[in-house]
């Protein structure tokens, strides 16, 4: 139903309203009637409206109980129903959360998984960086120990020369102080000094001179005159004897026997007197003197570069006659436990005694008693057996000469500690050596007894103890080895405990040096075995040479080192480590093919697949059936995706070793892989097979097409290019190739065109060059090839078509000229006619382009010119070039080297006339190498008709190239000229022509 408007009924009641007006207006006449009627209608219709509302009252009543039983009904069904929904969803959010919970699982184990492989990854990288690190330290520590070995050693090298320059400096100073003492006689060895400072040489080692100041004995009146029975003379011979074993082992050293001369001078009087006339000479000297009780041994020591000399009393109020008597009583002692082992042994007294003199036996009866007498004296608690009354021993000249030895042996002693440690300390490097001492010691000891022996043997050490340790504040690079050479030196001694001390501190050393922690002793050797390396193998050779000297059972071995340390290094993942230690197993040892599979594995660990290759090659050249290699192997070609090769040596593995744990998978699924990519290789390349095919197809059309256009560009021709330096001189020389068509003039005469590429280039000059005309300098992009006359038009040409020749130097090879510009436009014209096709003068843009043939220097030859390469005037020459020639006339195209299109005469011989009008400078020139002529276009001057209607136009016209008439400057690629186009009566000015497009591909 369409609703009313506001303001008007509905359409039903439109109706009614018609239709009862209609009525009204019909029967107006029975309108009372009607009114009655109706009156009577409308009480039964008001009884009937009463009864349908109470029906209507009772209908509501009967609803609305239904509703609310519907609505009762409803809501219970909807409670139902929202029940059942809450459940269900509960339903779906329970199985949505386990699936949730799932999914989560899964991502966590996955994210898990992934997080583990990349902490793998991670670590594995780490530790391989730590490898390399650690490789790294290791050559650098090794590489700083050797540098700091030989620095040190330089170092010493430097101070031994520099001793020796002091010393020869000095020379004549202590030759001046000498001969001033000589004259005075106030020097103990005056004439031995000067002759020892005189014939020094300093190429020559310095050597230690050994002077030998007797000992004099001072008399003690109260104690009688007891003569210390010590000679120099003994003295003397005895230094001589064990000096000789220094001398023999090529140590420099020189004893000076005889050479005192005072008893003037003695103790440090004697020692600053000889500082002040030998400190230029390494000197010792072993000053003695005693008295009736005691003995004293003295000694000064210097070298060159002492500012100082070193003066000590190492025996002090040594009581030698106490020293005779133990010798004496020693003597008593041996004979009496003879007596007794003879007497034990069966023989009777009588027999015994009936062997010596009776003075003997009394002599020795008499000690014996003596000695009873002082153990007496001692045990009342006496402690100086020296204040005994009537204390007297029976003394033998063998006792005597002990106690000669003895003392020589204490001089012997202190020039040997001194001779070791010059050469030891003071000697360069290349000429030091190690303490001889130590080895000489048990025969100078012999007759010592034990403990002294050891007494002496400590002194002995102790003293290299403390040069050692001098050392290694200095040359802690060199104090294992020298240390280790002490060791082997003390191996003499009947007592190994030393050399033992000596060998561990070497080894804590070396420890020490390469930054190792020191173990307690018992661990020493292992630590050191642990770290050794190929550059070690002095070192333990040495090392391996004094173990044996001590008996031990032990021997070290680089090899065994190197290889228990890689395979270490290999089950920690440290794989770079472990191939630098395989590697020196290798070295040592070529034929170890246990370390090229142990290195071979490791490459492979690391991805160095060549290497492990390269090994395990290696050990099956010497091994063909070792099964595990052609394993290895393997593997190896199977990460380098050489399935072949892989399934290869798997098969050979299983041909020698069926049983070989994991090779038959292996070799299958490679098999499997190999066959999946042969599949896909099969269908990749016929899927590939048609595009291949087009491919070919556009490859040899592009190739044709390429053939076509090169043999569209003409005949290829070749020529010579070269260019020169500032001042003319030829710099290089190069082989060039162009393209020229030729046209048929008629008689035998041809027109050669050269092929012109594309391209782009800097017209005019720079700043500082050239003349304001020829700025500014731009961009010009020639985007089509042409063809330019290989030459200027010669006068035969020329006459071919003009049927003229109006040249003053008549040649037919020579260029024409005395042309106007319209007679070059004339030219191409006519030339246009007879060929069919278009020739023209070249713009300039294009000129200069041919010319500068992709060079940016003045002229296409360089820098400058020479009349060699140009016809010019050669007065005036350009540049740092020389003057020249001056020919005064034209010269033949084609006389001079070309540029690099094969272009002849572009410099010099005549002016070239161009087609454009001339303009004053480059401000709004065209950038597209066309004509620029603003009254008309660039194709005007190939019509005659054109040629008719610009006869009254005089604007001058380019000129380009310079000529034979011409300075050097003016023959420049960017220099330009102009002209009356009417003007042809000069003999320097021709053209060449033209052809764009006719025959261009």
């Amino acid at each position: 139903m369409i609703p009313a408007l506001p303001g008007q009924g509905g359409i039903f009641s439109q109706i009614f309203n018609t239709v009862m007006s209609a009525i009204t207006q019909t029967n107006i006449a029975r309108q009372g009637e009607i009114a009655l009627y109706n009156a009577a209608k409308q009480r039964e219709l008001q009884e009937k409206i009463t009864i349908v509302q109470n029906i209507q009252h009772q209908a509501s009543l009967d609803l609305t109980r239904e509703q609310g039983d519907l609505n009762r009904e409803f809501q219970g069904n909807e409670g139902r129903l929202n029940r059942g929904l809450q459940q269900h969803l509960a339903e779906i959010n329970i199985a949505f959360q386990g699936n949730e919970g799932r999914l989560n699982r899964q991502l966590q184990d996955n994210l898990a998984r992934l997080n583990r492989e990349f902490q793998a990854n991670e670590g594995k990288l780490n530790r391989e960086h730590a490898a390399q690190l650690e490789v790294f330290r290791a050559e650098l520590q090794k590489w700083c120990i050797a540098e700091q070995r030989q620095l040190q050693l330089e170092l010493r090298q430097l101070d031994a020369l520099l001793a020796r320059e002091m010393s020869m400096a000095n020379r004549e100073t202590a030759i001046a102080a000498i001969v001033k003492q000589k004259n005075l006689e106030n020097s103990p060895i005056f004439v031995t000094a000067e002759n020892i400072i005189t014939n020094l040489n300093p190429e020559d080692t310095p050597i230690l001179r050994i002077l030998l100041s007797p000992p004099v004995l001072t008399h003690d009146s109260a104690k009688g005159n007891q003569n210390f029975p010590v000679s120099e003379e003994f003295l003397s011979n005895y230094l001589r004897s064990f000096l000789a074993k220094y001398i023999a082992t090529g140590r420099p050293v020189q004893f000076m026997g005889g050479s005192w001369r005072s008893n003037v001078f003695r103790e440090e009087a004697a020692a600053e007197n000889l500082f002040a006339s030998l400190r230029v000479i390494p000197t010792l000297i072993l000053d003695s003197s005693a008295t009736s009780d005691n003995f004293y041994l003295r000694f000064g020591f210097w070298h060159i570069n002492f500012k100082k000399y070193r003066y000590k009393t190492p025996i002090d109020q040594l009581p030698w006659l106490e020293v005779l008597y133990d010798f004496a009583k020693q003597r008593s002692l041996n004979w009496q436990q003879e007596i007794n082992q003879r007497i034990a042994d069966g023989e009777t007294e009588t027999e015994v005694y009936a062997d010596y003199s009776k003075e003997t036996i009394e002599r020795h009866q008499q000690n014996l008693k003596m000695m009873e007498k002082e153990r007496k004296y001692l045990e009342r608690g006496n402690k100086d057996v020296t204040r005994m009354d009537d204390r007297s021993y029976s003394v033998h000249k063998n006792d005597y000469n002990d106690l000669a030895e003895f003392i020589g042996m204490c001089h012997a002693l202190i020039a040997g500690l001194i001779a070791d440690e010059y050469c030891l300390i003071f000697l360069p490097p290349n000429e030091r050596k190690t303490p001889l001492l130590p080895q000489l010691l048990p025969e100078m000891l012999a007759k010592l007894p034990a403990e002294e022996q050891n007494i002496i043997t400590e002194i002995a050490v102790g003293y290299y103890q403390g040069l050692y340790d001098y050392l290694a504040t200095e040359q802690s690079a060199l104090i294992p080895d020298l240390r280790l050479d002490l060791a082997l030196s003390l191996l003499s001694l009947p007592d190994k405990r030393w050399a033992t001390a000596q060998l561990y501190l070497s080894v804590q050393d070396w420890l020490k040096l390469h930054d190792l922690l020191i173990p307690e002793q018992s661990q020493l050797l292992n630590a050191l075995s642990a770290a050794l390396t190929i550059d070690d193998l002095p070192y333990v050779t040495k090392l391996n040479q004094c173990l044996q000297g001590l008996g031990a059972n032990l021997q070290l071995s680089v090899i065994e080192s190197c290889w228990r340390r890689g395979l270490q290094r290999a089950k920690n993942g440290e794989f770079s480590s472990a191939i630098t230690d395989f590697n020196q197993v290798l070295q040592l040892d070529s034929s170890a093919l246990s370390a090229n599979i142990r290195r071979g594995l490791a490459y492979y660990q690391i991805g160095e697949y060549q290497g492990a290759i390269a090994d395990f090659d290696q050990v099956l050249r010497v091994n063909p059936n070792d099964a595990h290699t052609y394993h290895h192997r393997g593997l190896v070609y199977q990460k380098l995706g050489q399935l072949e090769r892989a399934i290869e040596d798997f098969n050979r593995a299983l041909q020698i070793d069926p049983n070989l744990p994991g090779v038959l998978h292996i070799r299958d699924v490679a098999l499997g892989i190999l066959e999946e990519r042969k599949r896909e290789a099969d269908v990749k390349r016929q899927r590939q097979e048609p595009e291949a095919r087009e491919r070919q197809r556009q490859q040899e059309e592009a190739e044709r097409q390429r053939r076509e256009e090169e043999a569209s560009k003409g005949k290829e021709f070749t020529f010579e290019i070269i260019t020169v330096d500032k001042n003319g001189k030829e710099n290089s020389k190069k082989s060039g190739k162009g393209y020229q068509k030729e046209e048929d003039l008629g008689n035998g005469i041809k027109l050669e065109m050269v092929y012109i590429p594309a391209g782009s280039f800097m017209m005019g000059s720079p700043s500082g060059e050239g003349n304001d005309n020829e700025r500014p300098q731009h961009q010009v992009t020639i985007a089509q090839p042409f063809y330019l006359g290989k030459y200027p038009v010669t006068q035969e040409q020329y006459q071919a078509i003009m049927g003229n020749n109006p040249s003053s130097f008549k040649g037919a090879k020579r260029p024409v000229e005395n042309v106007s510009w319209n007679d070059a436009v004339n030219f191409c014209q006519k030339l246009s006619e007879k060929i069919g096709k278009t020739y023209r003068l070249p713009s300039e843009a294009q000129w200069e382009y041919a010319c500068r043939a992709s060079t940016t220097t003045p002229f296409y030859f360089g820098a400058t010119i020479t009349p060699d390469l140009v016809n010019y005037d050669g007065n005036h020459p350009y540049g740092a070039a020389a003057k020249g020639l001056y020919r005064k006339e034209t010269t033949p195209v084609g006389s001079f080297k070309p540029n690099a299109f094969g272009l002849y005469d572009m410099h010099g011989n005549v002016w070239e006339w161009c087609a454009d009008p001339w303009h004053g400078n480059y401000q709004g020139a065209p950038q597209d190498g066309s004509v620029w002529d603003e009254n008309n276009n660039d194709n005007r001057y190939q019509y005659y008709d054109v040629l008719v209607n610009i006869k009254n136009d005089n604007r001058s016209r380019l000129l380009r190239g310079g000529s034979w008439y011409t300075s050097a400057d003016n023959c420049r690629a960017a220099s330009r000229n102009r002209y009356s186009p009417d003007d042809r009566y000069y003999v320097c000015i021709g053209f060449r022509v033209v052809c764009s497009g006719a025959w261009l591909p």
